[in-house]
This record gives C-alpha cells, structure tokens and sequence, in this order.
C-alpha cells in the first residue's frame, strides 16, 4: 500500500521556484500491466524517470529539488509532468546529460505505446478466438433442469500450449535514433550499472542480441528475476518488440 507522511517543500534548480512533493511512508509499485520497456501500466507509483517542467519554462529532475521545508499539508504547487509531445523539447533544452536521459527514457516508452495497442488488440483478439474454438468443442449439454438450478458448466482454463503470438515490431526511424541516442547517453556502463537492464532491452530492441546478451550476463544477483528472465528468452529466440508481462 503506498502512503504519504507529510511533504516536503522544494527549490528547482533552475530559478528556485518551490514545489511540494509527498513523502511517503510506504511505496506500492503494483501495476496492472509490466512491460520489458520499464513501462507500468496503471501502476500505483509514478511510473516516469523524474522529469518534471518548472514555471520558468525550464526542465529539471525530481531528485534535483532541494528540500527548504517540510510540511503536514502541501502549501506549495505540485510539481509538473512533461507532456508527451513536449519530449523532444525537454531533450533539446536540456541544461545536463541527466536531465536528456531521463527525457528520452520517458520519450522511448511513449514511443512504444502505439504497439503496445497493437499488441493488446492482437492478445485480445487470440484469446477470444481460443475461447470459442474451446467453448464449440465443449457445447452447453445441461438439462433444462440443470439450467434452472444454475449448475455450471466446467469453466476455459487456459492451457501451456495455447496460441501465444504478438504483432511484429517495427521501429520507426525517430524510435531507432531515439533509442541509439539512449545508448549513447548511457554507455560506457562502468558509469551506468543501475541502467543495465535498461541496456539490455535497447539493444534487443535494435536487433543487437549479442550486445544484448553480452549486458544481461553482467547484471549483478539481486537483479535478476522476472523481467531480465524474459528478456533473455526474447534475445535468444531473436524477438525484438516489447513484452507484455506479471511480475
């Protein structure tokens, strides 16, 4: 459960206009849906890389903020989310490499969420086909009485082997440049071993499974669970989209 005590009164580095954010007491990071991008859909945390947009017109990160005060009520605005189409802005005026690699990570998701709808619309669609070639081979054969009393019928379960495909991925140039851009801005990973799975994905993304393989073997133990196992099974069946998926 994700709960607040108190906020916290900020400066942004820019011009120093405050902002409050929530302390928080405890973090939830459930989402409805994880994909191998890092996006959460409907998730109970921010689900971004920090960056905000201040008054001044200027961008910053949330860990930027100095903290002058602290406070049981937020007397101060909120800060603010840069809007999707304002992304490349946010990269082209961005005052550190830290400030742009935060905004194309944001910009490499919201790149991907056109085929993430193409990819729910083709699993919903194989998913309902399933069903019914399940519910024809298995017709209703209650009796009238049966009906009556509401006896049901022995639910779908869906099986190992069912019909799992997803739509090909085809990245346009403005993703593959934003990508290659990413993988600029984030190696040599001596200075970015936090972003390692991050790494990895970019280059299966790109199609470069051996670079891809090559950051997954480096990923430290407590790294390594659901998202860096898909991950490794994509590279080595040489898929390239992103993944949808639970933790």
């Amino acid at each position: 459960m994700t709960s607040i005590t108190g906020y916290s009164i900020n400066a942004t580095p820019c011009c120093g206009k405050t902002y409050s954010t929530p302390r928080y007491r405890s973090m939830n990071f459930s989402a409805w849906e994880h994909w191998t991008d890092g996006y959460r859909d409907y998730s109970l945390m921010p689900n971004d890389h920090g960056l905000r947009k201040c008054e001044c017109g200027g961008y910053y990160l949330i860990k930027e903020l100095k903290t002058i005060a602290h406070a049981e009520k937020a007397n101060a605005p909120d800060t603010t989310d840069v809007p999707a189409e304002e992304l490349p802005k946010a990269i082209a005026q961005a005052r550190t490499p830290e400030v742009e690699l935060a905004a194309r990570l944001d910009y490499w998701q919201h790149l991907n969420h056109i085929y993430r709808t193409c990819y729910r619309n083709h699993r919903d669609a194989e998913m309902s086909a399933t069903q019914s070639a399940w519910e024809a081979a298995n017709p209703d054969t209650r009796t009238l009485w049966q009906k009556i009393r509401k006896i049901e019928l022995p639910k779908y379960t869906p099986q190992p082997n069912r019909p799992f495909t997803y739509p090909p991925f085809e990245p346009t140039d403005e993703q593959c440049n934003n990508m290659k851009a990413l993988l600029d801005l984030l190696l040599p990973i001596e200075k970015n071993r936090s972003h390692l799975l991050e790494i990895a994905e970019l280059h299966r993304e790109l199609g470069q499974f051996d670079k891809a393989f090559m950051m997954l073997q480096q990923l430290p133990e407590e790294d390594l669970g659901v998202t860096s196992q898909l991950i490794a099974k994509l590279v080595d069946k040489k898929e390239t989209a992103p993944i949808r998926y639970r933790m």
